[in-house]
């Protein structure tokens, strides 16, 4: 157990994959010449594209498939948040999507994600 708790050291390790999501689409904006440019707006960019990606799927999924959905989600959260053109949001998109499944795969080797009581945590 740490100090803080495993609550509020998960939700930390979150906020740090925010980040390191955030910035490779901040550098990715500056290069699409997107409107806004804020490391906050790549932050909420990151974050509704994910979540409007899980709303893609659970409602068209069944049709295109799950994995096409979300990613087109993604697609059009970045293109109208951060104000790019489509082939912009296509490339900020692949960016933080392989930004997001880098850090996903790094906050796992490190126990961050999926980590039980029982095996300990180790933040």
């Amino acid at each position: 157990m740490t100090l803080l708790g495993p609550t509020v050291a998960l939700l930390l390790a979150l906020f740090g994959l925010i980040v390191m999501v955030a910035v490779p689409i901040k550098v990715g904006a500056h290069l699409a010449q997107a409107k806004r440019r804020g490391i906050l707006w790549c932050a909420l960019a990151a974050v509704v594209g994910l979540l409007a990606g899980h709303f893609a799927a659970r409602l068209i999924g069944g049709y295109i498939g799950s994995a096409l959905a979300a990613f087109l989600g993604f697609i059009i959260a970045i293109r109208y948040l951060l104000g790019t053109s489509l082939a912009g949001a296509l490339g900020l998109t692949i960016i933080a999507l392989g930004v997001a499944l880098l850090g996903f795969w790094l906050l796992a080797q490190f126990w961050f994600a999926g980590a039980t009581p029982e095996h300990g945590w180790t933040i």
